[in-house]
C-alpha cells in the first residue's frame, strides 16, 4: 500500500477526500485521469497505475470515497435515506450529494493543481476523464445525473475540464436492470459481513472463461464457476495485505455501500434514466461523452450488463424500466474487451491502460 507520504487530501465542502495522485507528467497537454473505486477494495487497488502515468502522458488520480479511510466518513443521517427498499425519493439526496461532492473534487483538483483544460477535438489532450470502476459506477451515474443542478460557477469551471465519464465493469444491479436468473445470489444473503466478504472477494478476483463476449448471447456467458486454474488477482497477498487494500466496514449491510445496495433496484433505475436517458438534462451538458467496458474474464453478469445498456441505448430503453418518456440522451459508446479480469489494473495496468484508451477514444 501507498506510504502515508503520498496521499493527498482535498477539502470538499465540510469533508475530506483522500488521493493517491502520480503527478504532472512533462507536457502542456496531459490529461488527467480520475478513478472511483468500487465495493469494499479502496484507492489504493488501482496503486499499479501511477508509475505508468507518465509515459502516456497521464496523469492519474485515485480517489478514495468517502467511508473509505482516511476519506471522511459519512453521518448516520447522511445515510438515513439508503438502506433495505429504499425508493428514489428516500435515496435521491445521497445519490446528488454524493455526486455534488466528486463533481466539487474535480473543480477544485483542477484550479488548485493547473491542470491544462481540456481539448474539445481529442480526448486525449487535456482535461478530465471521470473512471467509475465497479460500484464507482454509481458515484459517476450520480455526477453526471445531476450535473446540472451544480452552482452556475461550478459548471462553468467544470465544463473547461471534464469531457469524458467511463465506468469499468458496472453491474447490472448498479444500473437498475434486473439480474438474469443464470445470476446466483445466494452470496448476498450470508449474514455474518466477514464470510459475506470473502466470498465476495474470492469470486470478484476470480477469471470466468467465457465462450464469447461480443455475441450477445447469454449462453456463452459464465456467471458462477470462475477458473481454477488462474490464479486469483491479489492471490498472492496475505490476509494483512488484503487488509491494506479493503475495507470490511463500508462493504458491511451497516455501511454506506452495503446499505446503498440495499436500496430498491428502481432507485438505481431513476439514477440511470436522469444520467443516460434524458434528453432535457442532457441537453444543458452535451459535451460530457459516455463510455461503458467490461473485460474479457470478469464474472459474466458484469458483461452481461454491458450488453443490456447497449442494447437499450442503440434500440430504446424499456419503459418498465426507465418509464416511458426515456430515450438515448448521450454520446454513449461501448466496448467489451475480450482480455482482463475485474482486476485488470493490477493484473496489468499496462494493458489496462491501453484498454482505458481505447475505450476512452471511441
Amino acid at each position: 500500500m501507498p506510504s502515508p507520504a503520498v496521499f493527498k487530501s482535498l477539502r470538499v465542502f465540510d469533508f475530506d477526500y483522500t488521493y493517491l495522485d502520480s503527478g504532472p507528467p512533462a507536457s502542456s497537454d496531459y490529461t488527467t485521469w480520475v478513478f472511483v473505486h468500487g465495493l469494499g477494495f479502496n484507492g489504493a487497488t488501482l496503486e499499479k497505475l501511477l508509475p505508468l502515468a507518465h509515459a502516456h502522458n497521464l496523469r492519474i488520480v485515485s480517489l478514495y470515497r468517502r467511508g473509505y479511510s482516511p476519506s471522511s466518513g459519512f453521518r448516520d443521517d447522511e445515510l438515513a435515506g439508503i438502506g433495505p427498499q429504499k425508493k428514489i425519493d428516500e435515496a435521491e439526496p445521497f445519490f446528488r450529494a454524493q455526486g455534488s461532492e466528486i463533481a466539487m473534487f474535480l473543480v477544485r483538483f483542477a484550479t488548485d493543481q493547473c491542470i491544462p483544460m481540456a481539448n474539445p477535438s481529442s480526448p486525449n489532450t487535456g482535461g478530465i476523464t471521470l473512471i467509475g470502476w465497479s460500484l464507482g459506477g454509481i458515484h459517476v451515474l450520480a455526477l453526471l445525473a445531476y450535473l446540472d443542478e451544480l452552482p452556475e460557477d461550478t459548471q462553468s469551471t467544470l465544463q473547461k475540464y471534464l469531457h469524458t465519464i467511463l465506468s469499468h465493469d458496472a453491474s447490472a444491479h448498479a444500473l437498475g436492470i434486473p439480474n438474469p436468473s443464470e445470476h446466483g445470489i445466494s452470496l448476498w444473503f450470508e449474514a455474518d459481513d466477514r464470510k459475506r466478504f470473502d466470498g465476495f472477494f474470492d469470486g470478484i478476483t476470480a477469471h470466468f472463461i467465457h465462450k464469447s463476449v461480443t455475441s450477445e448471447n447469454i449462453d456463452d456467458l459464465e456467471f458462477n464457476n470462475p477458473s481454477q486454474e488462474i490464479p486469483h488477482s491479489l492471490c498472492d497477498l496475505s490476509y494483512a495485505q488484503r487488509a491494506e487494500y479493503t475495507d470490511l466496514r463500508p462493504f458491511s449491510y451497516a455501511g454506506c455501500d452495503g446499505k446503498l445496495l440495499l436500496c430498491d433496484l428502481t432507485a438505481f433505475a431513476a439514477l440511470t434514466k436522469r444520467a443516460l436517458f434524458d434528453k432535457a438534462r442532457a441537453a444543458k451538458w452535451p459535451n460530457v461523452r459516455v463510455r461503458y467496458m467490461s473485460s474479457g474474464t470478469s464474472p459474466g453478469v458484469l458483461v452481461w450488463a454491458l450488453w443490456m445498456l447497449r442494447k437499450y441505448a442503440e434500440k430504446g430503453p424499456p419503459p418498465a424500466l426507465y418509464g416511458s418518456d426515456a430515450e438515448k440522451a448521450r454520446d454513449i459508446k461501448f466496448i467489451a474487451q475480450t482480455e482482463g479480469n475485474h482486476f485488470i489494473f493490477w493484473e496489468d495496468p499496462e494493458k489496462a491502460i491501453q484498454q482505458f484508451s481505447v475505450a476512452i477514444n471511441l
